[in-house]
């Protein structure tokens, strides 16, 4: 699937590098995030981890959304980053639906229900993602590629 998109709230790190870029043989890497581009030490970090092969860039939502409706990266392989639920919905509203979310890591709140060992759900996340699948996007829990996914939707059902 290209873009690929993620919600992983720790952004650029060791998984993403070693497991998911070689396996999506990505050519960039886009956070979408109306904050991060205007952390200049984040913006360091990240440039720093990422291989110069790599392009990257963090762009406001807004303007993510609209680079990836009109395509401006072509062909690329391209994985979009968020670092909320949130953020992915307000990309998805903002005139980019895309067909299937990666739910990667959401850290532990007393507030969230635990899917995996790297992801909690609170019940704002839930309903925001339940939206997401009622529109047809198919949302799954996975961390690494080579895990198995979890099927948000499936998962859902089971609790009830």
């Amino acid at each position: 699937m290209n873009p690929f998109y993620r919600v992983d709230n720790r952004l650029v790190h060791g998984q993403i590098i070693a497991t998911w870029m070689p396996h999506l043989r990505l050519q960039r890497i886009l956070i979408a995030s109306d904050t991060v581009p205007n952390n200049a030490l984040q913006m360091t970090m990240f440039r720093m981890a990422i291989p110069q092969q790599l392009q990257f860039e963090a762009l406001p939502i807004k303007n993510a959304a609209r680079a990836l409706a009109g395509r401006v990266y072509g062909n690329e392989k391209v994985l979009v980053l968020f670092e909320t639920v949130a953020d992915a919905v307000r990309l998805f509203n903002g005139g980019n639906p895309f067909a299937l979310l990666n739910i990667g890591n959401v850290h532990h709140a007393a507030d969230r229900r635990r899917f995996t060992n790297a992801v909690y759900l609170g019940d704002a996340d839930i309903e925001a993602l339940k939206g997401l699948m009622d529109r047809g996007t198919r949302v799954e829990i996975r961390s690494l590629p080579t895990e198995p996914p979890i099927d948000l939707h499936q998962a859902l059902s089971e609790v009830r």
